[in-house]
This record gives C-alpha cells, sequence and structure tokens, in this order.
C-alpha cells in the first residue's frame, strides 16, 4: 500500500498467510512536521535544529534561528512536498516570511541548512539508505529495524558554495533530488556501480571507499554512524505513530478499523527510505524520511544529437518508417526506443539503471526472502533477528 486510501481498502482483505507491506502510521510519521516533531521529542543529536510552521511564525524562528546561528541559513519544506517542490534557502527574516507564505500554508518546517557538507570533487551529495521496519511482538510502537548494506548516493549537478543571497537561487547546487536534477543537461550518467568518481547517482559503498582513500573517513565508521541513525530514527517515529494508528479520529473507519490494525499489525512490514547528509567532519545528519522510497530502476537519457523540434519530429517520422518496413513496432520495447513521455521534457530514451539495480535489487530481494521465513514460521520474528535476515542484505540495527 503506498496511501492512506490503499491501506484503509486493503487491510480489510488479507489474508490469513499474507503478510502487508506498509504498517499503519508510518506514512503519517513521515509528513515532515510531524517527524519534525518526533525528533524534536528525543532531542535527536543528528536531525538539525527545526520549526514548525505556521505553528511558530516566522518572527520566533527568525529571533532563534538567526541568533543562534549568526549569518546561517533556513530551508524551508512544505509538509507534503516530495520531489523538491516548493523548498526554498532563506537567509533574512522577510525572504523566510515569503517563502512560508509560498509553501506552507498547509503546514511545514523551517530547519537550520547544514553548509559545511562533506563534497566530493566540490559537489553537495546525500544517500538515502534503507531501513526494513517490522513490529516487535507484545511490544507496542516497538520495532526490529534492519539496515540495508548499501545505498544510493545522489550528487549535485552544480557545484556547491555556501548559502548567500547572490546563490540561493542555483537549486541544483543545493539540492540532490533526481526529479530536478535529471531535468539538467548536465547531469551526468553512470554505468558502473563500482564507480565511485563519476555520475550523479552512485552507489555508498563505492563512495565511501573513495572517501576512505583520499580522507581517511573509515566506511565501517560511517556504516555504524547510520545504523544508529536509522535505529534512532524509528525509535522516535513509533512512539508518535503508536498515538496515531491507534486514535480511530486518524481513520474513516473509526474504531472498528483501529481493532483491524490492532490484529494485523503484526502481519505488516515497512521499507523507509532515509536521506542522509554528512558534514565536513563525517558526523551524519538525518534530512527526512520517505515512507515510499521509490524502488524503480529506470533512468532517462536525452537522445544525442536531438536539439530542437523540428529534429525531434523527425526523429520520430524515422522510427515510425522503420516500424512500417521491418513490421514490427517498438511500442512494446520500452528500453532503448525514442519517447516524449512527461519524464524529460525533451525527446529522450528509457534504459535500466545499474546504479538503482545494484541498490534496489538485493532489498527487494532481501524482503521478499524475510518475509517468507516469516510467512513459513511465524514465531522467527520473536527469534534473532540476525537468523531472521541471513543471507540478505539486511542487518539488525
Amino acid at each position: 500500500a503506498a496511501s492512506r486510501e490503499d491501506l484503509c481498502l486493503r487491510l480489510p482483505s488479507l489474508g490469513e498467510d499474507e503478510w502487508f507491506a506498509h504498517v499503519p502510521g508510518f506514512g503519517l510519521c513521515c509528513a515532515k512536521d510531524v517527524l519534525a516533531q518526533a525528533m524534536e521529542a528525543v532531542s535527536a543529536t543528528y536531525w538539525p535544529r527545526s520549526w514548525c510552521v505556521p505553528e511558530r511564525s516566522a518572527e520566533d524562528v527568525c529571533a532563534e534561528a538567526f541568533s543562534e546561528r549568526a549569518g546561517g541559513a533556513l530551508i524551508v519544506k512544505p509538509a507534503a512536498g516530495t520531489h523538491g517542490k516548493g523548498i526554498e534557502i532563506v537567509r533574512s527574516c522577510c525572504d523566510l516570511d515569503a517563502a512560508i507564505q509560498r509553501n506552507c500554508q498547509n503546514g511545514g518546517i523551517v530547519q537550520s541548512y547544514v553548509d559545511r557538507p562533506l563534497l566530493l570533487d566540490g559537489r553537495k551529495w546525500d544517500v538515502r539508505i534503507y531501513a526494513l521496519a517490522l513490529p516487535a511482538p507484545g511490544v507496542p510502537g516497538a520495532f526490529r529495524v534492519m539496515l540495508a548494506g548499501e545505498g544510493l548516493v545522489r550528487v549535485c549537478v552544480d557545484p556547491y558554495e555556501p548559502p548567500q543571497p547572490r546563490n540561493l537561487h542555483r537549486t541544483l547546487a543545493h539540492l540532490t533530488n533526481y526529479s530536478l536534477s535529471r531535468l539538467s543537461t548536465k547531469y551526468e550518467h553512470s554505468d558502473d556501480p563500482e564507480d565511485g568518481l563519476h555520475g550523479c547517482k552512485r552507489t555508498l559503498s563505492a563512495v565511501l571507499r573513495r572517501i576512505e582513500a583520499c580522507r581517511g573517513l573509515r566506511a565501517k565508521k560511517v556504516w555504524r554512524a547510520l545504523g544508529a541513525v536509522a535505529r534512532g530514527a524509528v525509535d522516535a517515529m513509533g512512539q508518535r505513530l503508536q498515538a496515531l494508528a491507534f486514535d480511530k479520529g486518524t481513520w474513516e473507519g473509526g474504531e472498528a478499523f483501529v481493532e483491524l490494525i490492532r490484529a494485523r499489525m503484526g502481519r505488516c512490514f515497512h521499507l523507509l527510505g532515509l536521506d542522509v547528509l554528512l558534514d565536513e567532519d563525517g558526523n551524519p545528519w538525518l534530512l527526512e524520511v520517505n515512507s515510499n522510497p521509490s524502488l524503480s530502476l529506470e533512468e532517462v537519457r536525452p537522445l544525442a544529437g536531438v536539439s530542437s523540434r523540428t529534429e525531434a519530429n523527425q526523429l520520430f517520422v524515422e522510427v515510425k518508417k522503420w516500424e512500417r518496413l521491418m513490421e514490427q513496432p517498438l511500442e512494446g520495447r520500452r528500453w532503448g526506443r525514442p519517447c516524449r513521455c512527461a519524464k524529460l521534457p525533451r525527446p529522450h530514451t528509457h534504459h535500466l539503471c545499474p546504479i538503482d539495480t545494484a541498490v534496489k535489487l538485493p532489498i527487494v530481494e532481501g524482503i521478499m526472502a524475510i518475509v517468507r521465513r516469516l510467512s513459513e514460521n511465524a514465531e522467527a520474528l520473536a527469534g534473532e533477528p540476525a537468523d531472521l535476515a541471513a543471507g540478505t542484505v539486511f542487518t539488525p540495527v
């Protein structure tokens, strides 16, 4: 289930021997404002200082933020925003108030901007790590957490500069979102999961090998820190999830649906995508948590040599001619076929992304193996987590 509507529709029909790929409440807890409240409640040291708006006024935020971080920047995020939409970086009270008015009418957060990130060849980057959460037997709100042993690094298209009024508009120097960067003509594709030097997408293992060799930051230390972030974040959200999932006001079905959740929570699991930034000292900072991380293995690549609408039209005329000549239409051949869909505003082709495949395919296979073990033996969840994850990409944290 990818949404609350899916959850309400499909959970009631869950069979006795089936497992549900959604823990009720996680979607709500991953909203940026709810997540911020959960992190602030436990004083998470890996969470940048945050303020929920409009509960807190822009004046209050400015009084606290700019007095504590002279010359610092803030980043404004709408609560339900995705794909980098509505995110703005500001450095003044006036700009902050305007950004809140534009983007956070339905809630959002203002966050201290981590302005000294660890760079890769002068570019900012972050990593999405993946955590599998399984409700712990007999302990309401507690979860077994397993961290995938590979992550997806996203590198900015443009070189990084600390936020200043002259560069705040350069979104692609500050945000790593694939949905934004893939639109740039400077986006760099990579076909080698072992290459930590090139590409706007790279595997975390390749990047950490490079950083360890160049900067002495040990990969094992980074993985331990990431495991602690994943464990701490799920624990903090679990407390809030308990209140939301079992509140009859959360669901259209009221108390009857809450009782259904209580009965079937033990047969639910959830894959979370945690976006983490390392600062220049190697410390991890949790930026947000995605309750429905993309598992797509696809990427789009612009067609070389097609720079005008006339050239694009001619290309598609030639494709149709080839189809008629060969009596073999290309419609069923997604990979490599010239395309004009909305994924890219110019003619492009779709490809299987080797980086996404190296990161995400073992995660899906690992989840399937773990759920299969649970289906065959429901008592396995109460056993050793290492036994449950054995032979998969996941490690208990």
